[in-house]
C-alpha cells in the first residue's frame, strides 16, 4: 500500500548520515526503528488510506488490525529494521532491490514457506486481484512493470472486496507468511525439478491453447512477453495463473512454491 512505501522512506531518512553542515543526531537504532512501526501503524492515516482503497464496516476494522498486528509483530518488525539499517548502511538491501525490505517483501518472501492449502488460497486470492485489475494495469504486472504502489494498491482494492470470513482468513496466511518471511531463509527447489515443474506448465498451457483461435498469437506473446501489448499481456498471465491453479497434488504445489520465488 502507498503508505508502506511513505513508512520505509521515514525509516531511511531517520537513518541517513549526516553531513558536516548537519547538526549532530543520534545514531538510531533497530530498537528505535522497531517502535517507529509500531507507533506509525495506529495513527488515523493507516485507516484514511484503508478507506481510499475500499476497505469498510467489518473489513475496515480486520485491515487495521491485521496492519498493526503485523507490524508489532516482533520478528517481522525486527526483520525490516534490519533491512532499512542495512540500506542506510551501503545504500543496497541484502539480495532484494529497492523497498522489497519493506512488509511486502518480508510476506513475498515466506509464501512458498506456507503449507499447501495455505499456499493455494493465497494463490487464490492473488488470482482473484490480476483477475480484477484493469487491462492496463494487469498487463504491466504481468511484463513486471507495474510499480510496487500500484500493484499493492490492486491487491488492497481486490482483498476489501472479499466477504469477511474469506478476509479473515486471507489475513492469517499472510500474517503466518510474514512471520516466515522474517524467520526462515528463502525457499529453493533443485534444479532438475524446476526444469520439470517449468515443463509441466509448459505443457498444460500448450494443452489449454491446442485449438484456440488465438494459438498462434498466444504462443508468440508467452515467447515474447516484454514486448507484448498490455491487452495480450494480460491475457498471456491470466491463462498461465488459472492453468497452474488447475494442475494437482505436487506438481501444483511445486509450480506454486516456483512462483514464489525470488
Amino acid at each position: 500500500m502507498r503508505f508502506l512505501g511513505c513508512l520505509l522512506t521515514i525509516c531511511l531518512l531517520l537513518t541517513q548520515p549526516v553531513s558536516a553542515e548537519d547538526p549532530p543526531r543520534a545514531q538510531v537504532s533497530k530498537a528505535d526503528i522497531v517502535r517507529l512501526l509500531g507507533r506509525i501503524f495506529t495513527e488515523e492515516t493507516v485507516q484514511d488510506d484503508l478507506v481510499r482503497l475500499g476497505f469498510k464496516g467489518p473489513n475496515l476494522a480486520l485491515a487495521t488490525t491485521q496492519m498493526r498486528r503485523i507490524m508489532t509483530d516482533p520478528d517481522v518488525a525486527g526483520y525490516i529494521a534490519d533491512q532499512v539499517l542495512a540500506f542506510s548502511a551501503d545504500g543496497t538491501l541484502p539480495g532484494q532491490a529497492g523497498a522489497q525490505g519493506s512488509l511486502w517483501g518480508v510476506i513475498d518472501r515466506g509464501v512458498g514457506h506456507l503449507p499447501m492449502r495455505d499456499l493455494r488460497y493465497y494463490y487464490l486470492v492473488e488470482q482473484t486481484v490480476l483477475n480484477a485489475m484493469p487491462t492496463r494495469d494487469c498487463g504491466l504486472a504481468v511484463k513486471e512493470r507495474l510499480s510496487p504502489a500500484r500493484l499493492s494498491d490492486a491487491t488492497a482494492r481486490a482483498a476489501a472486496r472479499l466477504n469477511t470470513p474469506a478476509l479473515k482468513q486471507y489475513y492469517r496466511i499472510q500474517l503466518d507468511a510474514a512471520r516466515f518471511g522474517a524467520t526462515r531463509p528463502p525457499v529453493t527447489m533443485p534444479a532438475a525439478r524446476m526444469e520439470q515443474i517449468e515443463a509441466k506448465i509448459f505443457d498444460a498451457l500448450l494443452a489449454r491453447l491446442a485449438g484456440a483461435k488465438n494459438e498462434t498469437s498466444m504462443i508468440r506473446t508467452f515467447a515474447r512477453l516484454d514486448q507484448a501489448d498490455n491487452r495480450s499481456a494480460c491475457t498471456a498471465g491470466r491463462l498461465f495463473i488459472d492453468t497452474v491453479m488447475n494442475m494437482k497434488g505436487r506438481d501444483q504445489h511445486d509450480a506454486l512454491v516456483l512462483l514464489s520465488m525470488p
